[in-house]
């Protein structure tokens, strides 16, 4: 189907040629007004040359354009500049010039193509025609402006919209490609605050799992009681991990799931409040941990409560990994211009596991966690060992604005 219109043109000249000789054949005496005509058979294999030249397999811009023009002169001045049976081929030639050529030398040609026209054609007509000179200058600007302005505002016209068609095209697929990646960094973002909420979660039930059951396992023999009690709660460990984690899937899931409500559902966001309860959780663990609020508690908003949260849950599970045995100490200072809520590991006692930080060129995922959240609150983390052998993470949470009336110590 494109083939052949493509070839359209080519064909239509063609049909043309088969008609002019038809005519000329049919009706001698119209054909033998026209001054200075020679044979219909001689015309009609000029435009049928035209039609070949015009065939799409055969197209050269320039040179069938040159050869297309040339023809169509040979019949002006064959036939007083009155017949203009070599128009059409003329005019497909000039739009597609236009269309193929580069836009200088487009336009010299056409003004080349139109230049010999008017000398030609004029020339033809005013030796051979007994028109008056305001009738054979309005037919050569006919002539000039069907032949060579109109193709080739038309072929302009269809070469903007063809530019036009490939800028939008190609700015929907920019949009496209930048909503793709905009989907992918969402999803790298989701994925990452997944991640870290599951080791945030993980991490601290399981370690704490991990080092009841080792301090069970030496109490067995010695003390069965405090065994089998310290086997309970890990049981009640496990159970509340299960709970965490399920209730973090819930957040993968739609939001008619949500609506239903049940254990499953996200739980609430961790707070402040809640670090008492990590304290707590730690000691039963067997962990030493002292606890310490300076000042007087305020809100501070739900993500800037989450991200101290972790923190302190992070850092009390690095403790029970690498420091089993030294004291933490927990402290929540409220100042003037800020919160400063920070995590000390004690060195360990002698014959203990020494605190083992993570390697400072390759941070394990809670450091990096605790950073992250820190950074998206706007918060300040340090992190590394004291000079006495233990490691400090120090959270600072800066214009929060009151300033600290009262100190508390939780033993």
């Amino acid at each position: 189907m494109v083939a052949l219109w493509s070839a359209t043109p080519s064909l239509l000249v063609l049909a043309g040629a088969v008609g002019f000789l038809a005519i000329g054949t049919w009706d001698r005496a119209l054909f033998a007004s026209v001054p200075g005509t020679g044979s219909p058979l001689v015309l009609a294999s000029l435009i049928a040359v035209q039609a070949l030249l015009l065939w799409p397999s055969r197209f050269r811009p320039l040179p069938v354009f040159a050869a297309i023009v040339g023809i169509d002169l040979a019949i002006l001045a064959t036939t007083a500049g009155e017949l203009g049976i070599g128009a059409l081929a003329v005019g497909v030639a000039s739009y597609r010039v236009v269309r193929q050529l580069p836009h200088r030398a487009a336009l010299i040609a056409l003004g080349v193509g139109a230049a010999a026209t008017t000398a030609v054609g004029g020339v033809a007509m005013l030796l051979g025609s007994r028109e008056a000179p305001l009738v054979l200058t309005a037919t050569l600007l006919l002539r000039i402006l069907l032949l060579y302005v109109l193709p080739a505002g038309i072929a302009d016209y269809v070469l903007g919209r063809e530019r036009l068609t490939d800028a939008l095209r190609e700015q929907a697929r920019m949009a496209e490609q930048r909503q793709a990646e905009r989907a992918r960094g969402e999803l790298r973002a989701e994925r990452t605050a997944l991640a870290r909420e599951l080791h945030d979660i993980a991490g601290h039930h399981l370690s704490g799992i991990i080092v009841s059951a080792q301090a069970a396992t030496t109490l067995t023999r010695s003390d069965p009681d405090r065994a089998r009690a310290m086997m309970q709660g890990i049981q009640d460990d496990a159970r509340t991990t299960l709970v965490d984690l399920r209730r973090t899937v819930g957040l993968l899931r739609s939001d008619d799931d949500e609506r239903t409500g049940g254990p499953e559902r996200p739980s609430p966001t961790p707070n402040l409040e809640g670090i008492a309860t990590l304290v707590d959780a730690a000691r039963e663990r067997g962990q030493a941990v002292d606890f310490r609020v300076a000042g007087a508690p305020r809100p501070l908003g739900p993500l800037t409560e989450a991200t101290a949260y972790r923190m302190v849950q992070e850092s009390l599970a690095n403790a029970a990994r690498h420091a089993r045995g030294a004291r933490s100490d927990v402290s929540v200072r409220f100042g003037d211009d800020g919160v400063e809520i920070v995590v000390a590991n004690a060195p360990t006692r002698p014959g203990a596991d020494a605190v083992v930080p993570p390697a400072p060129a390759q941070p394990g995922y809670g450091l990096s966690g605790m950073a992250e959240r820190a950074e998206l609150v706007g918060a300040t983390l340090s992190t590394g060992p004291t000079s006495d052998g233990g490691w400090r993470n120090a959270l600072t949470i800066r214009g929060t604005g009151q300033s600290p009336n009262r100190d508390r110590e939780i033993s």
